[in-house]
């Protein structure tokens, strides 16, 4: 009977053995998968992304503004465009014989190639390494000119990189190359796009594959359609002129980030805005204009946006001023406003009455 007893006992510690065993093996496996889950926080883990996303924004390039100086055949270059101000030297200056630049006019920067295209006597001259030349008597990459060329006195250049197209403003002409990053020489136009007027300023919206075009002596502005194929005699899609628009012998174009067409006016020197230029159209009135004593315009030319996310600036050729100035929010400000910036002085560089273009690339 004492057996038996202790049988039974032994049978009830070999079963609580057992279930304490169990519980252990039990709390083992939960530390095992506890580490899963995230720490100090619990619920649902942090995921982890699902390819590459979108970066954080870095802080805006430095910018580097190109200024054609006609008095003395120069192209000049000055860099940390975004903050220079005042009496400043360029980095470097493209003047002497050999560039072959005779009265330069409006200038573009086509920034993904990093090649300058400068409107020139008779020609059209192209810089290659534009951001990083040290300057002096360098001979261009490319030359075009010469009868085939079309090119008699061109006053503006634009560059359509994703076409590869180079459009050039000529008296009443718009003459197009095509394979424009590599024509030269007596490179034979494309196309001749004819206007039938004075084109005193050129803009390529080539987003949109729109022309815009200055016509000083009609106090318009001309817009067409359909820029890369175009061809011929061809008649605007839109036409901006009337006393409203306060436009007077316009010589600058741009559009900014947001769309508002922007047009400096060389007869009653001032900058005249308008909120869309996708539709500005008949006699529209400007949301904003600048002009006054105070904003230092003076007959300004070629016009220069900074379309980068972090800073949208204004730059203005102001030959007659011998100076650039710079304005800022131009949706806010108008009348007679300071610029916000103003490089002049003895050390840019800069002539009266010879800055004849100015461009900017936003990207270095």
């Amino acid at each position: 009977m004492l057996r038996a007893n202790l049988s039974l006992e032994r049978q009830r510690a070999n079963a609580f053995l057992f279930a304490v065993l169990l519980c252990l093996a039990a709390l083992t496996a939960g530390c095992v998968i506890s580490p899963r889950r995230t720490i100090g926080g619990g619920g649902t883990p942090t995921p982890t992304p699902s390819g590459s996303p979108s970066p954080t924004p870095a802080p805006g390039a430095a910018g580097i503004l190109y200024v054609a100086n006609s008095n003395n055949n120069s192209i000049l270059r000055f860099s940390n465009a975004n903050t220079a101000d005042k009496d400043i030297a360029p980095a470097a200056s493209i003047n002497g014989s050999s560039t072959q630049i005779i009265s330069p006019q409006h200038i573009f920067i086509d920034a993904g190639n990093d090649t300058l295209y400068v409107a020139n006597q008779g020609s059209v001259l192209a810089f290659q390494n534009a951001s990083t030349t040290p300057g002096g008597d360098i001979a261009p990459i490319r030359k075009i000119a010469g009868a085939a060329t079309g090119l008699n006195s061109p006053v503006d250049v634009g560059f359509d990189d994703s076409k590869d197209i180079l459009y050039v403003a000529d008296t009443r002409d718009v003459l197009v190359f095509a394979n424009g990053s590599t024509a030269n020489g007596n490179a034979p136009f494309t196309r001749d796009i004819k206007v039938g007027f004075l084109v005193t300023a050129l803009f390529l919206d080539s987003a949109n594959d729109r022309l815009y075009l200055a016509d000083s002596g009609a106090n318009a502005i001309h817009v067409f359609n359909n820029a890369s194929t175009a061809n011929g005699t061809v008649v605007p899609a839109r036409t901006i002129n009337g006393p409203s628009t306060g436009l007077n012998q316009p010589s600058g174009i741009a559009i900014d980030a947001v769309g508002k067409l922007i047009i400096s006016n060389k007869g009653s020197s001032s900058i005249t805005v308008y909120p869309n230029a996708a539709s500005a159209n008949n006699n529209a009135s400007p949301v904003v204009t600048i002009v006054g004593s105070g904003t230092t315009l003076n007959g300004p030319g070629q016009i220069t946006v900074n379309n980068s996310t972090s800073l949208v600036e204004l730059f203005v050729a102001n030959p007659g001023g011998g100076n650039i100035p710079i304005f800022s929010d131009l949706g806010a400000q108008s009348n007679d406003v300071p610029p916000s910036r103003n490089i002049s002085g003895n050390a840019t560089g800069f002539s009266t009455a010879a800055i004849s273009g100015i461009t900017l690339d936003s990207t270095r």
